[in-house]
């Protein structure tokens, strides 16, 4: 029960008193209104049984008063049906305690005095002085029966014994010790009854308080219950549920999910660059950052069915019944670019994005796989690894190589640091062609790494790992190494591309390096281009800026992979003269849906329109080398065009045709 805050002042002030001090109006009041319905079906129900009783009272009237009885059986009656339907029409109607409590007193006044009245003029004044005394069932019923208010029971008992104590004094016929000895009967009835009538109002207000008291207190420890229940499993900064929260809801989900074909899928996601935002905004400013990206992603989560939870730091935890891995992908998704539409300003990222993005790693239950949180977190963290280093802002579905990759980045990182002396590492070569010509322009070379298993291990997953610890600047030059010694040997026609990280770029003497082993392979700088990924920090380093100018200058060609994927595409064009412009496999549509392929028909007019020449990867059907053919693209490149190939079977290729 909810107090108000004067009600429960007056309420710790009654409790502290003594008991024999004054009652409080307020809580008095309170306490005839807290069962106001209960106590009108009591008023009700006594009613009924207290007419019922004075009626039957009736044949008394016959035996004892035969020369009145007519009348008094009739004003009995009267009386009686007249107050059973004046309560009756107050129940229905919704009348008042007080009301009903003021009806019922009237009934007991009038039934005594109204019957006496008629009495009084009966010739058999012995029988009356007997049957008189029955008088105190009205004073008792007044007092005792229907639990008024004393005030209430005082005025009506006193009406009552006045009037039977003055009727026995001055109008009944019988002697006068009798008179007084009835007299004295009615006023010790009235007082004591009156007495008890105080103690139990008394003692039903000190237990109301007593009981509210609990109520109250009862209400109270709830009420702290669910306050330290809910500070137990919500984050204070977001309010989104905790760790052990969502640790709570997994179990319920999987519970929910038994024997049915969902699964349940657990996007894990990390606020991309967080550190540098504190550090640069300062902390308040990152915690209002939490709460926006929090209000965002709970409503995303609510939109979709999901539950969502802080994990810790800046990362958050969905989890979602989900049919398969598609469905998957696209909430973690949409989780992306909901974030993404903030728009909450990121000054310092250091890689060319200038607002707050989040990275996503997702994984999902299955029959084979772990039914614990910790086992699906485990990989869903795992595939965050992944979307973090290999340019965030981007989701990633858990993938069991990564396991190949004995479920570590450790792990990883000692292959990637013996690659080269282990002889775990190599390269292909993936032919580019000029559309309407069919002819091969070049190669892309493409590095490759063997796990100790003998298992290839995706490019997306230990090329973020050399870039994060440095490996790749050896790495990388030994593929550059690797492409001069094949395009020397076997006389390699056309240009060849090799993928550079800004990591490498911003070593020291990369660009010397380039030049001198070029030069030991007598090899001319122009038969080389070098490719920059828009995703990688170039312009945010001025050596990196500084060593592309370098290579330009030796000679070397300049591309700009990944065009459309990052945020430095346009700045890229503006600062580095390019010699080609590679668009994203992911803006060539499967099909001509018109939206797709305006999209693809904007990017390639804009870069037309620099001047620059534009290659296509990811061509693998030919309706898709149809199409850049008619929006006139220059280069394409893709399993269509030729999978990535070791030196020696493009070789062989090129030997067959000729034969």
């Amino acid at each position: 029960m909810q107090l108000s805050a004067d009600i429960a002042r007056k309420l710790v002030e009654a409790l502290s008193s003594p008991r024999s001090g004054l009652v409080d109006p307020k809580l008095m009041r309170l306490l005839f209104q807290h069962d106001a319905a209960q106590q009108r079906l009591v008023v009700r129900w006594g009613m009924w049984a207290a007419v019922l009783s004075y009626m039957a009272y009736g044949v008394f009237d016959w035996i004892l008063f035969p020369d009145i009885a007519g009348q008094l059986v009739f004003a009995r009656c009267a009386i009686g049906i007249s107050f059973l339907a004046v309560i009756e029409f107050g129940i229905r109607r919704g009348a008042s305690l007080a009301a009903m409590h003021l009806v019922a007193a009237a009934a007991i006044v009038i039934g005594a005095v109204g019957w006496l009245l008629l009495a009084l003029v009966t010739a058999h004044q012995q029988a009356l002085s007997h049957f008189i005394v029955f008088g105190i069932v009205f004073v008792l019923g007044a007092n005792l029966f229907f639990n008024f208010r004393f005030i209430l029971s005082a005025i009506s008992s006193t009406i009552i014994a006045t009037v039977f104590v003055a009727a026995t004094l001055l109008v009944l016929e019988i002697d006068f010790t009798a008179r007084l000895v009835i007299a004295a009967l009615f006023i010790n009835c009235l007082v004591f009854s009156l007495y008890l009538s105080w103690r139990l109002g008394v003692e039903r207000y000190w237990t109301f308080l007593e009981a509210l008291q609990a109520k109250s207190q009862a209400h109270a420890a709830t009420k702290k219950g669910d306050e330290l229940h809910r500070i137990a499993n919500t984050d204070p900064l977001t309010g989104l549920r905790n760790r052990r929260a969502i640790t709570s809801a997994f179990s319920e989900l999987y519970e929910a999910c038994a024997g049915e074909k969902d699964e349940i899928g657990v996007v894990l996601i990390d606020v991309d660059h967080f550190k540098k935002f504190n550090d640069r905004l300062g902390h308040q400013a990152g915690d209002d950052c939490l709460i926006r990206v929090a209000q965002t992603l709970e409503e995303t989560a609510e939109a979709n069915g999901s539950i969502v939870g802080r994990y810790g730091g800046e990362e958050f935890l969905v989890l979602s019944r989900i049919a398969g891995p598609d469905e998957l992908r696209s909430l973690a998704e949409e989780f992306c670019r909901v974030v993404e539409n903030l728009e909450i300003h990121h000054p310092d990222r250091g890689d060319g994005v200038e607002i707050v993005t989040i990275s996503a790693g997702a994984s999902q239950t299955s029959p084979s796989g772990g039914s614990e949180l910790q086992d699906v977190l485990q990989e869903a963290d795992r595939a965050l690894y992944i979307s973090k280093f290999t340019g965030r802002s981007r989701v990633t579905i858990y993938d069991p190589q990564i396991i190949d990759a004995d479920h570590s980045g450790e792990s990883l990182a000692g292959l990637l640091a013996h690659a080269i002396e282990r002889q775990c590492i190599s390269v292909v070569y993936q032919p580019i062609i000029q559309l309407g010509t069919e002819e091969i322009i070049g190669y892309e070379t493409l590095m490759r790494l063997k796990g100790s298993n003998g298992r290839l291990v995706k490019p997306d997953i230990f090329i973020p790992v050399a870039e994060q610890n440095g490996a790749i600047v050896e790495l990388g030059a030994w593929v550059f190494e690797q492409a001069c010694a094949d395009v020397a040997r076997y006389k390699l026609d056309g240009v060849i591309a090799v993928n550079i990280s800004a990591v490498q770029l911003k070593a020291p003497g990369f660009a010397l390096r380039v030049a001198e082993m070029l030069a030991r392979h007598g090899l001319a700088p122009a038969q080389f281009a070098l490719e920059l990924s828009e995703r990688g920090d170039i312009l945010g380093q001025s050596q990196a800026a500084q060593t592309v100018e370098q290579l330009r200058s030796l000679g070397v060609q300049i591309w700009l992979d990944d065009f459309g994927t990052g945020y430095a595409g346009i700045d890229c064009l503006r600062r580095f003269e390019l010699d080609i412009v590679k668009i994203d496999r992911s803006f060539l549509p499967e099909g001509r849906h018109p939206r797709d392929v305006r999209m693809l028909t904007g990017m390639i007019q804009l870069l037309r329109s620099l001047g620059r020449t534009v290659l296509v990867e990811g061509v693998e059907t030919v309706e898709q080398k149809k199409l850049l053919e008619d929006l006139g693209v220059d280069f394409a490149q893709g399993y269509l065009i030729g999978r990535p190939q070791p030196v020696s079977e493009i070789i062989g290729d090129q030997k067959s045709e000729v034969a």
